[in-house]
């Protein structure tokens, strides 16, 4: 696998990725930007690749303890790799299957991130590329499930998936996250959701929230204040 330098946040984020194959998005920013977390707290990446996210989240609370698991590998070298990058020393990542709640202790998180595969196995095309594959196919019930298992009662699960599947996200967590907040995202203001981010506390029975929409461009096409904000500022998303 070839790979090449490249940036996030403005450069604030160092990352080597693939060339050609599996690379870190405008979803890893975006969900990183919806992370709440304290200085000194535990936080584990579940299909981490290349640590993106967690670098992400690093950036805007710094002395975090970062922990990251894919199966791929290749991914996790990269993530290693990045760590390094970034000067991290508090960055542990492990090549394994989500699926596997013996991976870690029950309630070893202050908080999970995700990025899970957007689709179920057999549900679209198979890409030719293996690395993209096995990111892009999988079972959200198993991963929120290890999410559920590993996380600390109170702590937090966000995860940025498609809009379409947001039924079947709030199904898989209902009575087991509450307190829920959701953050329609939009390529822009005329046309439907194309992302949601989804956070939830483990055990809480505060009501669901829906907060205002996050619109990426204007009607010219051009990147919105907002987006700015996040992707290139590193802003919160619930003050973006």
């Amino acid at each position: 696998m070839t790979s090449q330098h490249t940036t996030l946040l403005d450069g604030r984020v160092q990352l080597m990725q693939s060339r050609d194959g599996l690379r870190a998005s405008m979803d890893s920013v975006l969900l990183a930007s919806a992370v709440k977390a304290k200085s000194g707290e535990i936080i584990l990446d579940m299909g981490c690749g290349t640590g993106s996210v967690g670098l992400c989240v690093h950036a805007r609370i710094p002395n975090l303890i970062l922990n990251g698991i894919d199966i791929q590998e290749k991914m996790i070298a990269l993530a290693n790799q990045n760590a390094a990058l970034n000067k991290l020393s508090n960055a542990n990542y492990r090549c394994a299957d989500v699926a596997d709640k013996s991976n870690y202790r029950a309630e070893s998180f202050d908080g999970v991130v995700m990025n899970p595969p957007y689709y179920k196995d057999g549900e679209r095309q198979p890409s030719p590329d293996e690395t993209r594959e096995r990111a892009y196919s999988g079972d959200l019930n198993v991963w929120i499930a290890s999410a559920l298992h590993w996380v600390k009662q109170g702590g937090a699960l966000t995860l940025i998936h498609r809009a379409d599947a947001l039924g079947e996200v709030l199904s898989l967590m209902n009575k087991k996250f509450g307190a829920i907040e959701i953050w329609p995202i939009h390529s822009n203001g005329n046309e439907p959701a194309i992302r949601v981010i989804v956070k939830g506390i483990r055990n809480r029975k505060s009501p669901l929230t829906i907060h205002p929409a996050i619109v990426l461009f204007n009607s010219n096409g051009e990147q919105s204040e907002q987006s700015k904000s996040i992707l290139q500022g590193g802003g919160d998303v619930s003050q973006a």
